[in-house]
């Protein structure tokens, strides 16, 4: 049987923002994994401490847990890691839906710095956060030392991805209000390997939540089986 790894993105709820991607993928013969990352699938004050590092540290070993042959799929956050992942071990195949390779909101890049004054980080205004939220199993708050490990992760990706030679899959989300084309097409042209396709989908950044949901999930389905070895 093959093997996906399944990874979320920055403040996602592991298992619930995935959608129906997961289940896709086990009605379609593939064995899959769902770690989740530190910090991620509690409580917003659990990210507090956690370094990019944890997070590479906990998909590595998820990764590494799964037989071969394996693939790796990530969204935003997700996507950066998997292509990390891509880039160190021979995976059969990549798959990343917007992957967080840039930000659309500029003052992300002051995080570094402005975690020191103020503390915690909302992506919108507020009030507007919390209606959105309110359909979404990810946080609605998070510390702002957190997303300067994303901004680390970021700065550290794009050295790597021209060491993926797998077959990969990039998903953009042309409505996306976190992840700018630019970042998406990017991360694109730096695979270093020549078997790579890019898809465009009209929907939110969170595209496993959104009502192409299901069209995605059965697109990258049907696109790994073409991939990875057939079933038994």
């Amino acid at each position: 049987m093959s093997n996906v790894l399944v990874l979320h993105g920055f403040t996602s709820h592991p298992v619930l923002t995935m959608g129906p991607l997961p289940e896709t993928l086990r009605k379609a013969g593939f064995n899959v994994a769902q770690p989740a990352l530190p910090g991620h699938g509690t409580r917003p004050e659990d990210l507090r401490g956690v370094r990019w590092q944890d997070w590479l540290q906990t998909a590595r070993e998820a990764y590494l847990a799964l037989p071969e042959p394996r693939a790796v799929v990530g969204l935003s956050m997700g996507g950066l890691l998997a292509g990390w992942l891509a880039a160190e071990h021979k995976t059969t195949a990549l798959v990343a839906l917007a992957p967080a390779l840039g930000l659309k909101n500029r003052m992300a890049y002051l995080a570094p710095l402005l975690h020191y004054f103020k503390p915690w980080a909302f992506s919108t205004d507020p009030t507007e956060e919390a209606k959105r939220r309110a359909k979404s199993p990810n946080y609605p708050n998070f510390p702002t030392r957190a997303l300067a490990e994303l901004v680390a992760l970021q700065q550290r990706v794009p050295e790597l991805l021209p060491r993926v030679w797998a077959p990969a899959l990039v998903l953009e989300a042309t409505q996306d209000d976190t992840v700018p084309e630019a970042a998406v097409r990017r991360y694109f042209a730096l695979i270093g390997g020549p078997h790579k396709e890019y898809r465009s989908y009209p929907s939110q950044h969170d595209m496993l939540l959104d009502p192409l949901a299901q069209q995605i999930s059965d697109d990258i389905a049907a696109w790994l089986r073409e991939k990875l070895p057939a079933q038994k």
